[in-house]
């Protein structure tokens, strides 16, 4: 019984199979249909009285596999409590408690307030978003944006029809000056974060070419190796204590070189590139400029979803939080470009040093002649 409920967990939160993946797919697509069957109601309700029947047996068939989905976990659960009081337990229930009413007291399924409940839905979505989710990288890390514009965009739909609703207009010339302008603030961070993610790489190419030459003197060859093993260690998390660590060991190796001689051009070009490399590790954009872009990016995405009205204005919303919240993302992740962390989306090329202390470690247990061949 165990085993089975550890299966069901991993099957329903962290999909793996082919199954759990396609069970993961098909929950976000019904999630879009209940999003769709909402707009169509909003704004075309004699479309959808003319298909009753189809949208009926869709949203019954949604409120199936939701009602269905929201057992399971309960069943499955440990904490049942606390996963039921917890924000995708609520966003749970609440994604199937207006249909289940609906079918005792069908008036309140008229509603448009009760109508509204079921964009809460949206919120399923963001289970398929990180590491572990069928959505990581970057179409996970931009899901909970395009779901919260989906979302808000759905509830001023409705609210579109009332007569109190402003009507905002003639804001074209007005989104075209600020989208300009925000298209040079991100063109200008892009190019500033790709000129100094490329230097970083060819410095490192220039190290790796230094550090060859230099392994052949044997009396240093050791110590050599032993500073490109932490060189790259360090350089993977770059923080200012690891930094300062590796400053204070190329400190002794260049001891290390003046002992045993070795000098010239080649260490100078070494020592060089290595302080370019540290000093530039750690550097990011100006904390003002940074500021004052998110502010703009997000500000003008939350305009095009107020402003644009109609189904016009859900399609303008996706496209709008997929490329310009999804271009700040990765010109953002671009500007820490030396993390390697799990959910890192751009990383620098560090594979001459990876591949140079590889070089060594064979060296050091080398591999028999057969297995070369």
């Amino acid at each position: 019984m165990e085993n089975i409920r550890e299966k069901a967990i991993v099957f329903l939160d962290q999909p793996t199979t082919k199954a759990g993946k396609a069970y993961a797919i098909f929950s976000l697509l019904l999630i879009f249909i209940t999003i769709f069957h909402f707009v169509l109601e909003t704004k075309l309700p004699d479309f959808i009285t003319v298909y009753k029947l189809q949208f009926s047996i869709v949203e019954n068939a949604v409120l199936i596999f939701f009602t269905l989905d929201l057992l399971l976990r309960v069943i499955f659960y440990r904490k049942k409590f606390r996963y039921l009081f917890s924000f995708y337990g609520l966003v749970d229930f609440i994604a199937v408690a207006p249909g289940i009413i609906s079918l005792f007291f069908p008036v309140a399924a008229n509603a448009s307030w009760f109508r509204v409940l079921r964009i809460v839905r949206i919120g399923r979505a963001l289970r398929s978003t990180g590491s572990s989710g069928i959505l990581g990288g970057f179409n996970g890390r931009l899901m909970p944006f395009i779901a919260v514009a989906i979302g808000f965009k759905s509830l001023i739909l409705v609210m579109e029809d009332y007569p109190w609703w402003p009507q905002v207009k003639d804001l074209g010339v007005v989104l075209g000056v600020v989208g300009f302008a925000l298209a040079v603030l991100l063109g200008t961070k892009l190019r500033l974060v790709t000129s100094r993610m490329y230097s970083i790489e060819d410095a490192i190419c220039r190290i790796v070419g230094a550090l060859r030459l230099m392994r052949n003197n044997n009396s240093v060859k050791a110590a050599v190796e032993n500073w490109s093993q932490l060189f790259e260690e360090i350089i993977r998390d770059p923080t200012a204590e690891s930094i300062h660590k590796i400053r204070l060991s190329t400190d002794m190796l260049a001891a290390e070189f003046a002992t045993e001689s070795v000098s010239g051009p080649n260490v100078a070009g070494f020592s060089r590139d290595v302080a370019y490399v540290l000093h530039r590790a750690t550097a990011r954009s100006p904390a003002a400029y940074e500021k004052f872009l998110k502010i703009v990016t997000f500000a003008y995405a939350g305009a095009i979803v107020f402003v644009v009205p109609g189904l016009t204005g859900i399609v303008t919303s996706i496209l709008t939080i997929y490329a310009l919240v999804g271009m700040y993302m990765l010109v953002e992740d671009m500007d820490t470009s030396l993390d390697y962390s799990e959910n890192s989306l751009v990383k620098a090329d560090l594979d001459p040093i990876i591949q140079f202390n590889l070089t060594h470690e064979t060296d050091k247990f080398p591999i028999p002649v057969e297995k070369r061949n």
